[in-house]
């Protein structure tokens, strides 16, 4: 086994008993090896240094460590520890994007009823009651139902748009895109809302290009969820 790989399994603690042994012969039996495990134990300790002050001290220390004759390798060693901190940096800054379900879990929030304001109290409840009834108690799959029975019977098209919703939130986006597309070619109050929860919908979906292209519409249109619409177009992965 090549001395780089097994320094690097050293690191890594996945020597087996037998690489161990051979890693501790090396290191009593071979100053090159022995100086080279520890500019990489050193550089390990550079990346995992928690802020800059300590990571200059520890840079101090790696420097001072080295002979004269070493002094060159040093500073090479310092120079790649700082390329790789900051390359490090900027992958741990893309991973710690937050995924696209993640975002739409903190942007999707389904529209409130504001088509039949439920009187509590009542005890007539016809179905277009039951129906948004069901839906703010969060009985989405109920909700759905109804508003599609609904829908059917009478062609209202804001019954598109709560559909959708209820179905985004039962996790069905893929069901709730033709829907919203529908609702989209109607006209009523709440056809401006569509396309920011179409968004939600392609996010949802893992459809990076729509929902970024959906989203440029909901800011072109500057109608509703403007300000949420520009702040998601920069986090999308």
């Amino acid at each position: 086994m090549e001395h780089e790989e097994l320094i690097e399994k050293y690191i890594q603690n996945g020597l087996t008993p037998e690489e161990k042994k051979v890693v501790d012969h090396l290191i009593n039996a071979d100053p090159n090896f022995k100086g080279n495990l520890k500019a990489h134990l050193n550089l390990k300790k550079a990346i995992s240094a928690s802020d800059d002050d300590a990571f200059k001290k520890l840079l101090n220390e790696i420097e001072s460590t080295h002979t004269t004759k070493r002094r060159n390798y040093t500073k090479w060693i310092v120079a790649a520890s700082i390329v790789l901190l900051v390359g490090l940096s900027s992958i741990l800054s893309i991973n710690n994007k937050p995924s696209n379900d993640e975002l739409f879990s903190s942007y999707f929030e389904p529209y409130r009823n504001v088509i039949q304001p439920i009187e509590r109290g009542n005890n007539f409840q016809d179905e277009k009651t039951i129906a948004f009834t069901a839906y703010e108690k969060g009985e989405y799959k109920k909700a759905f139902e109804l508003f599609s029975k609904l829908h059917t019977s009478t062609n209202e098209p804001y019954y598109l748009f709560y559909q959708a919703n209820a179905l985004l939130k039962l996790e069905k986006a893929k069901e709730a895109v033709p829907l919203l597309l529908k609702h989209l070619k109607t006209k009523d109050t709440l056809t401006e809302k569509s396309r920011w929860y179409l968004a939600l919908a392609y996010l949802k979906l893992n459809n990076k290009v729509e929902a970024k292209k959906t989203l440029k519409k909901v800011l072109t249109e500057s109608t509703y969820k403007t300000k949420e619409a520009n702040e998601l177009l920069k986090k999308i992965k």
